[in-house]
């Protein structure tokens, strides 16, 4: 069931929005995961137990509320990508082309870190950022993203050197080797966002990287 929750990981999406903001590129990039009507399988996959107490409790079923939490999080991805960039007065949605590098913790360690480190690359600028969604006004630029003490050191330089050649088809090839090695569960997770506002076909990307590809050959 957790794969079909969390169907988005390891999978390479891309949207035709021009003329559309990042903000509403990304929104709806990321509708039809919560507007898509469940499969006969995935209703038959939720205990009926469950299911009713879904909608004593809440007046939704399971994967209506599965649908609410995702369509929740895009919102506030994008409000948190927003903000990032507000820290030095720039506007996401007036930016034709940048790379946002997110990485986030999906191991089951207690308690649980749900802090978010970032990396953005626009042009030939480029900062880093920390914010835990736990926790209000905790979002704010950092200086010690690539501090080689940090357990994640070798993961982020290969995703950040790949940003700052602008080489986009290399994040692709490695989401695909992780997807055939299939070495289990990740602990870590890269969003990689790329958005080019004049790639007329296809200007938002998303890729997602784990920790595995330290474990790649190129």
């Amino acid at each position: 069931m957790k794969r079909n929750i969390i169907h988005l990981i390891l999978i390479l999406f891309s949207i035709s929005a021009y003329s559309q903001t990042f903000s509403e590129s990304y929104y709806d990039l990321f509708r039809k995961s919560w507007e898509k009507e469940p499969t006969k399988e995935m209703i038959d996959q939720v205990d009926p137990k469950m299911d009713s107490l879904y909608r004593a409790t809440t007046g939704k079923g399971f994967w209506e509320m599965q649908a609410d939490g995702l369509k929740n999080s895009t919102t506030n991805n994008i409000n948190n990508y927003k903000k990032a960039f507000d820290l030095n007065n720039l506007d996401i949605d007036k930016i034709d082309k940048f790379i946002i590098i997110e990485e986030s913790n999906r191991g089951m360690d207690f308690p649980p870190d749900f802090s978010r480190k970032g990396f953005v690359i626009i042009g030939s600028d480029m900062f880093t950022y920390y914010y835990n969604p736990e926790k209000e006004n905790s979002l704010k630029l950092t200086s010690d993203f690539f501090d080689k003490s940090n357990t994640n050191y070798k993961s982020r330089k290969i995703v950040t050197d790949i940003a700052k050649s602008n080489n986009i088809e290399q994040f692709s090839v490695l989401a695909k080797k992780e997807m055939e090695i299939g070495i289990g569960e990740p602990k870590i997770e890269y969003e990689i966002v790329v958005y080019d506002e004049k790639m007329e076909e296809k200007p938002l990307k998303i890729i997602y990287l784990h920790e595995f590809i330290t474990e790649l050959k190129d």
